[in-house]
């Protein structure tokens, strides 16, 4: 990741657009702490003489923080991995919506809050997995489709408590309705070789060593398996593509803080962040698409393939997490 973000210094401090205003500070509170934040953040801060504080901690504890703290909140931003803590925060009335022409120019619309209250910055799509060996992609179709006879014993699944999981499942809700949703998970439940795993991680090697022969999982858990062993035996498939849903896709978010007195700075943060020369280096590192249309997409994951994606406002979807949760616990998704 290191050697990927190194790249970038050089490419960003010639290539941003960004005045230099008077120093200030601003303070990002992130679920990714310094260690991966502050070498991405170094060249904004050569460049605009703005300091970037970070604050950082697990979702909830930092949506719960800027709750509590309210308009004393020393937050001007917030990032988290993905829209289901996004949907939270916004619904918590934690954002300010953002005002930015670059950005309404540069974000396609799936990826703006309606309300224009928190973005995706990079994403990644939640998707079928499977063995070539034992699988072959013309049996593959739809998330539906995986709760059909055919899979039972065969099908692999990450423990219930995943915020990727609701976010899967709040997408089906989305396009099917709450009924509907709840056939599809109950189906999934019932065709599983094994008890929910822990982590998409242990998904994958589930899928190599044969305990499943397919599963649900996120491409970017698969780029670093196949970095290291480009014959590794776990493919990907995008599920739903000859569907007007198309497959799920889900990212790293950003959301401007209500209470904030930098709105200048904390704007100009969000656009450096989705410029592509930024916006290349820094999906690469994290293994996901770039949100950005003009950043260039890494190797590994131009060779998954190209794809559609579902494009339902990821504010949309975020209102049905809620219900994708009571759906799974009637499942009995473990």
């Amino acid at each position: 990741m290191n050697a990927v973000l190194k790249m970038m210094s050089v490419l960003v401090i010639a290539a941003m657009p960004f005045a230099q205003i008077n120093a200030k500070e601003i303070t990002l509170y992130s679920v990714y702490g310094g260690d991966r934040l502050d070498i991405i953040l170094k060249p904004f801060t050569d460049r605009t003489g703005i300091t970037v504080n970070i604050v950082s901690g697990e979702s909830i504890e930092l949506i719960n923080r800027m709750t509590e703290e309210g308009e004393n909140t020393l937050a001007d931003l917030h990032i988290d991995k993905d829209l289901v803590f996004q949907g939270i925060a916004n619904q918590a009335g934690l954002y300010r919506a953002f005002d930015s022409e670059f950005i309404e120019k540069t974000v396609p619309a799936p990826f703006k809050e309606s309300g224009r209250n928190f973005l995706t910055l990079f994403y990644r799509a939640r998707t079928i997995m499977y063995n070539p060996n034992t699988v072959s992609p013309s049996e593959l179709s739809t998330y539906e489709d995986l709760g059909s006879p055919k899979w039972k014993g065969r099908l692999c699944v990450r423990v219930a408590n995943s915020s990727y999981n609701e976010g899967l499942v709040a997408f089906l809700v989305t396009h099917y309705g709450p009924a509907k949703a709840e056939r599809i998970v109950k189906s999934w439940m019932n065709n599983l070789a094994v008890a929910p795993m822990s982590n998409d991680r242990a998904m994958i090697a589930g899928i190599a060593d044969g305990r499943c022969d397919v599963a649900l999982v996120n491409t970017y858990y698969l780029a670093p398996f196949v970095a290291q062993d480009p014959s590794f035996p776990v493919k990907v498939f995008f599920a739903n593509q000859n569907e007007t849903s198309n497959v799920h896709v889900n990212g790293v978010g950003i959301g401007m803080i209500k209470h904030t007195k930098n709105v200048a700075e904390a704007t100009l943060l969000m656009e450096y962040l989705l410029s592509a020369e930024v916006q290349a280096p820094v999906a690469a590192a994290f293994g996901q698409y770039p949100v950005n249309p003009n950043a260039q997409i890494d190797q590994t994951l131009i060779d998954f393939g190209s794809y559609k994606f579902d494009q339902t406002n990821i504010g949309t979807i975020s209102n049905f997490v809620e219900t994708a949760k009571s759906i799974m616990k009637s499942s009995n998704w473990k």
